[in-house]
């Protein structure tokens, strides 16, 4: 099973809701991903991991954040509440972490504010990194690679099985001909 997924299709960031966008009404970068689904869509976790924060915050409204088992923290958003208890385990793809909402004074209408931090409290302030390109990445590194082909070695005779290794012919030897026999004539 995979240990990354994206919450939603990329198809549903709008114009303005992409990483780092300073588009107004903003005065500072955007620091994490919007998605634009309907309220009360449930949202399942983009990361296998444990929660380590539910609660409310002023201006991100309800907040649910995951650490995943490579010590990243994935904050979701604006949620509709944060029901999900800290400490327990989430899946990728399967855990549902909350549903969207329109939640605290930086939410514009329902939809899914993503993040991605180093830092627990990321979702708010300090250091944030582009949540889809973090999300890329990992996800690639999961795909199965192909094994590299391995050229065949050639076989030698000694190597062949018996019914391969054809024994020497001797060159024939042209056929002669004999003259018919002669029967003598009866008189």
């Amino acid at each position: 099973m995979a240990e990354h997924v994206f919450p939603f299709p990329k198809s549903t960031i709008p114009a303005g809701g992409e990483f780092g966008n300073k588009t107004a009404p903003r005065t500072i970068a955007h620091r994490g991903v919007d998605f634009a689904v309907a309220g009360g869509t449930p949202i399942k976790a983009a990361t296998s991991g444990v929660v380590t924060v539910s609660k409310w915050n002023t201006v991100l409204g309800n907040v649910v954040v995951v650490q995943d088992p490579k010590g990243v923290y994935w904050g979701y958003c604006h949620l509709r509440d944060a029901g999900i208890a800290v400490g327990k385990p989430v899946v990728a793809g399967v855990t549902v972490i909350g549903k969207v909402g329109n939640t605290g004074t930086a939410s514009r209408g329902a939809h899914l504010h993503f993040t991605c931090s180093a830092e627990p409290e990321g979702y708010s302030h300090g250091k944030v990194v582009d949540p889809i390109a973090g999300l890329e990445k990992r996800i690639a590194a999961e795909k199965p690679k192909a094994a590299p082909a391995v050229p065949a070695a050639p076989v030698t005779p000694a190597e062949a099985p018996e019914a391969a290794v054809e024994a020497p012919v001797a060159p024939k030897k042209p056929a002669v001909k004999k003259a018919p026999a002669i029967a003598p004539k009866a008189e």
